[in-house]
């Protein structure tokens, strides 16, 4: 019987960069560990690790009650809430799981038996390192650098092998996007490229195709997450906004340059010895904002195209590379 449950967070980015930190549990741990998945995720975690997992669903009443009882059912002792939210640990109280624990914000103490002071890890306020350390915190286990993650293999999708995709897309919104992959696609003129992301990053994707229309494949909405990270897998490597494709390229151990303009590096940089942050910040930046309140997007801007194709270079040449690219 599992003696312990993870509940993962919501989102892709979060999610991954949470597992990376479950997978690097003592084997005697991970043995006894069970996942809680958001559902819309379940199909890649079960691509991406061989944990035994429950799928936690929130889209009624009746999926929720569902989820509740496998949990219920399933024995732990434990249940790791590595989301900050209040739901969450509303849903681990109503499990009936006996110890909960997780980081006492959201005004969800009483919902804990094992909190964490707010004021003893980094949480979502002072972004001082990245966030991962908050993820071991609540593991209670030895923080493990996303640097020295070596990523996973996955099945690669031999249709795009040497292609380089491009993510230009960020839900967050336009103060992630970087303006310049048109600009990037004609100076990769030897190779493909594979656009990923969304139906919403069509239309960027479509500013894209007109560079190079014969040797560009559009893919924004057209693919699951099990389809991205394996033409991820086959690629050449990833150029991508702070997103959770980002982290998608460098869980599964692909060569990714990160751009970074109103978030921070420090806090959510990719993972892996073969990543890179490319990050140029203004007195304004960090923000974390969603649209720039000045209306200039300097900081993402001013990275250029030229940097970023002489970085992909680089990223793909080296078996290991610095964290920051300035």
């Amino acid at each position: 019987m599992n003696s312990s449950i993870v509940l993962l967070p919501n989102w892709i980015g979060d999610m991954l960069l949470a597992l990376s930190m479950v997978m690097r549990l003592p084997e005697s741990r991970r043995l006894k560990t069970t996942l809680l998945v958001p559902e819309q995720m379940s199909s890649l975690v079960g691509v991406l690790c061989d944990l035994p997992r429950i799928e936690y669903s929130r889209k009624n009443v009746e999926s929720r009650k569902d989820s509740l009882t496998a949990v219920r059912n399933g024995g732990f002792e434990t249940i790791y809430l590595l989301p900050f939210s209040f739901s969450s640990a509303w849903f681990a109280m109503k499990s009936g799981v006996a110890v909960r624990r997780g980081v006492s914000r959201e005004m969800r103490r009483f919902l804990l038996t094992d909190p964490l002071s707010k004021d003893t890890v980094n949480c979502n306020n002072a972004k001082l390192h990245h966030i991962t350390h908050e993820y071991a915190a609540i593991l209670d286990m030895p923080f493990c650098p996303p640097e020295e993650w070596n990523g996973t293999g996955v099945v690669p999708d031999k249709n795009h092998a040497g292609s380089i995709v491009y993510c230009p897309g960020a839900s967050y919104g336009p103060a992630k996007k970087w303006p310049h992959f048109p600009a990037l696609a004609l100076l990769q003129e030897r190779f493909k490229i594979v656009i990923l992301g969304s139906r919403e990053d069509s239309e960027s994707a479509r500013e894209i195709v007109r560079m190079a229309p014969d040797r560009i494949t559009d893919l924004t909405g057209k693919t699951s997450l099990n389809e991205v990270a394996a033409i991820m897998s086959s690629a050449r490597g990833v150029v991508s906004n702070d997103s959770g494709l980002m982290h998608l390229a460098g869980y599964i151990g692909t060569p990714v340059i990160g751009l970074f303009g109103s978030t921070s590096p420090v806090w959510t940089r990719p993972l892996g010895k073969r990543s890179l942050a490319m990050y140029l910040p203004e007195p304004c930046s960090p923000c974390f904002d969603k649209t720039c309140r000045y209306n200039h997007y300097r900081c993402l801007g001013k990275i250029t195209p030229e940097a970023v194709a002489e970085a992909m270079d680089k990223v793909c040449a080296s078996s290991a590379i610095p964290s920051l690219y300035n």
